[in-house]
């Protein structure tokens, strides 16, 4: 399994994201010296970095025509909930929005997890271990 992190900025949208997956899978692909067509890649991001699904895959759809060993390639996105905990008492929380003070005693949290961005898997064609 490959757990290959995205250089994310603040100002990363869908088109820059969708981009940043096509070379890193061409780049993985490329380290195990194969060039099997990708089948499958699956991309996580944690709630926090705002990433609309429906236009991420629209936009690494356009991309990957223009890569041979990508054209027949499927995005599968999973979005990770936002995980605080809080400062003060130790509540921890899953949330779908962003809140930052405990629901329960009011106190600023920490976010534990959210913030990831990384392609987790690619799947080249006749090979469904993900390797």
């Amino acid at each position: 399994m490959w757990k290959v992190r995205l250089n994310a900025r603040g100002e990363m949208h869908e088109l820059a994201i969708a981009q940043n997956i096509v070379k890193i899978s061409l780049e993985e692909a490329g380290k195990v010296g194969t060039e099997q067509e990708i089948e499958s890649v699956f991309f996580r991001a944690g709630r926090l970095n705002a990433v609309i699904p429906d236009i991420l895959i629209f936009n690494f759809d356009v991309l990957k025509v223009e890569e041979p060993q990508m054209e027949q390639a499927q995005l599968h996105v999973a979005q990770d909930p936002i995980c605080v905990k809080c400062k003060a008492c130790g509540h921890e929380a899953e949330l779908e929005e962003p809140v930052f003070i405990c629901l329960e005693c009011g106190s600023p949290v920490a976010v534990k997890s959210g913030q990831e961005m990384y392609v987790e898997r690619i799947i080249m064609k006749g090979n469904s271990d993900g390797n």
